[in-house]
This record gives structure tokens, sequence and C-alpha cells, in this order.
């Protein structure tokens, strides 16, 4: 296959991925391995959770960072940046369109019928993508077994994931990792210099308070809000706190990484250019993380001392992903309609193992649709 072809799918399966992406990182983890891994074989189980894995530990948007490394794989730099592109794409313009939608109406469209369906059918993909990722990581593995166990049994206690995953890896590591050059902040090299600038014009103002929350970011869709809180509307005043909670209520119930809040509060800030520059300024950090990201793992993967960590940092992630897999569990068997949507889209994902995630996704939806008319 020609450099034109592999573009073009990385191109394709990038947009579908970003369309598709719901359940925050698992979900997201769970369709991209499920497309590049299962169904396209562009990387292997093992170079998944390496990357998967290394992603945690650094800054920035880990589905993204994630599939722009597949891309790079696939298609040298051109793919990694069309990878993180069509990824963010989809996303931005259902949250410009959002946003478009709150300003003339003063309120969100009303998809919550369509939305049900989504969480139990996500959550099956979750299920399916912990039993394989486990089958090829931790199998006749003992010592990562029981850091798996350990590192599950601390993230239900509500232990940091970041901690949890950079301890499985040092205690999985035979030799002190203070030898080892890990760079695990790289973000915060340059988070210094973004902290300090200040200019006049709103839009290069809101471009540049974007980019830094990109570069320093690590954690949930709180840590988010508690950055884009502190910026938007305590020191600028651009935004109400109700607006910012309804963007990142936004950011949750659309495809695509939770960043994607920023299109939505970019746009109420200062319409489609301040959308387009949220979006820009928070993704953009990323791209060059991932540079970084793709020259760790490939340099990682040919030494036998690092190996050994970044086995310990795959067995933390399989935990990490399935206590979240466990809390969706929890919250879908609570109500009847979703204890049968999860059933049926396991059932079938664990059936028919090649099955695209978009389908699993869209029999959930129509499925939560046409139940709550019963």
């Amino acid at each position: 296959m020609g450099k034109a072809e592999r573009l073009k799918e990385i191109a394709w399966s990038s947009l579908k991925l970003g369309t598709i992406g719901f359940g925050g990182i698992a979900g997201m983890v769970s369709t991209i391995e499920n497309e590049m891994v299962e169904k396209r074989k562009w990387i292997d189980h093992q170079h998944f959770m390496d990357v998967l894995s290394t992603s945690y530990i650094i800054p920035g948007p880990n589905a993204v960072e994630i599939i722009m490394h597949c891309g790079k794989e696939r298609g040298g730099r051109a793919g990694l940046v069309l990878a993180g592109v069509c990824y963010i794409f989809p996303a931005m313009v259902i949250c410009l369109a959002l946003g478009y939608f709150y300003q003339k109406y003063s309120a969100l469209p009303n998809v919550q019928d369509f939305i049900f369906g989504l969480r139990p059918a996500t959550t099956a993909l979750i299920i399916a993508t912990v039993f394989r990722l486990a089958a090829s990581t931790l199998k006749n593995k003992t010592t990562l077994i029981i850091l798996c166990l350990l590192v599950f049994a601390a993230s239900l206690a509500g232990v940091n994931e970041v901690l949890l995953i950079l301890a499985a890896g040092l205690l999985n590591y035979v030799i002190s990792v203070s030898k080892q050059k890990i760079p695990f902040f790289t973000g915060l090299l340059y988070a210094p210099i973004l902290l300090q600038i200040n200019t006049r014009f709103q839009n290069e103002k809101l471009f540049f308070i974007f980019l830094k929350i990109g570069a320093i970011l690590y954690g949930s869709g709180f840590v988010l809000f508690a950055y884009m809180d502190e910026s938007l509307v305590r020191h600028n005043h651009w935004l109400s706190r109700q607006q910012l909670t309804d963007a990142i209520a936004v950011g949750q119930i659309t495809p695509g990484p939770i960043l994607s809040s920023a299109t939505f509060a970019g746009y109420l800030i200062n319409g489609m250019p301040g959308g387009v520059l949220a979006t820009v300024g928070i993704f953009l950090p990323a791209f060059f993380i991932s540079f970084f990201l793709h020259k760790l793992v490939s340099g990682a993967r040919k030494s036998q001392r690092l190996r050994v960590f970044l086995d310990g940092l795959s067995a933390a992630s399989i935990s990490v992903i399935a206590v979240v897999g466990l809390h969706l569990v929890m919250e879908t068997v609570a109500n009847w309609r979703g204890s049968l949507i999860l059933a049926g889209c396991l059932g079938l994902t664990l059936a028919y193992k090649k099955i695209s995630s978009f389908y699993i996704i869209l029999l959930g939806s129509i499925a939560g649709f046409l139940l709550l008319k019963l």
C-alpha cells in the first residue's frame, strides 16, 4: 500500500474513532484498541499497552496521544499529525454546533434519549477490552497479575491513578529507575513560560490560556474544570460558573476527549474564532508531546531494562481501565433498560471479536431510544 493510501486510511479511521469515542478515556481506549489492534493490526497488543501506559504518565489527552502514535507507526510524521487532527475534528464541529444552539436558545438540544444507550454500549466495549488486554499482557506472569490486583484494589480505594501506574512500574523494575532519564513531566518544561504570557488582545490571550492548560493538564475533567474556572471565570470573567459547568457537560456527552469542552467555552467567549482558537490551543501541546511519546516508547521497547518497567505500567493500566468499567457497570445495572443493552452489546462484542465498535455504539444508542419509548 502506497503512502497516499495509508494516509487516507489513517484519516478515515481517525475520523470514525473521533465520532464514536464515548465513555471517557476508558471508552476511547476501547474503540482505538478495537480499530488499530484487532481490526487493522497496525500495532500489536504489547505495543499498544506500552503506548497506553506511558501516555498515563505524561501531560495531555491520553486518547489523542495514543491515536497519534498509531498514526506515526502507520504513516510517519504526516500520519501522526493527520491522525490527531481527524480524531479531534468531529468533537470540535459538534461542540461548535452546540455552542451556537446554546447561545441562541440558552439551552442545549435535548438528545438524552439517544445518549441513554451510549453508556451501556461503551461499558460493554470496555469490559471486552479489559479481557483482551489482560489475556495478552498478564498470561503466565505471576508478578504482573499480583501487581494488577494490587493496583485494582488501590484504585477502588481512590488512590491517584498516575501514582499507581508509576508505582507499579517501579515495583516491576529490577534496577533503580533513578538512573533512567524518563522525563515524566515534559509539559512542565515550557509551562512556566506560558504562565507568564499576557496580552491585551482577547483572541491571543484566549489561545495562550488554552495552550497553557493543554501543556500542563493531568487527570480528569474535574482538573480541567479547575483550570478553566481559574482562567475564564475568576480572572478574566469571560464566562459565568454555570456556562463553564455546561461546557464541561458538553465535553462529557459528546464523542472524543473531554478537552473538547474548550471548543464550546471558546465559542461562548468569542464565537467561531474563539472556538477554533481554544481547540487549537488546548490540543497543540499534545502534538509535540506525541513526538516525544513515540521516541520514548520506541526506545524503551528496545531496552530490556525499560521493558520490565513498561510491563509494570501495562499491568497497572489494565487495572485502571477495569475500575472505570466496574463503576460503569454498577451505574448501568441499576436500570433494567441499561442492563439489557449492556448484556446484548457485551454478547455481540465477545461473540464477534472483529465487530466494529461503531456498530456497537450505534446499536446501543438506537436500543436506548426504543426502550425509553416503552
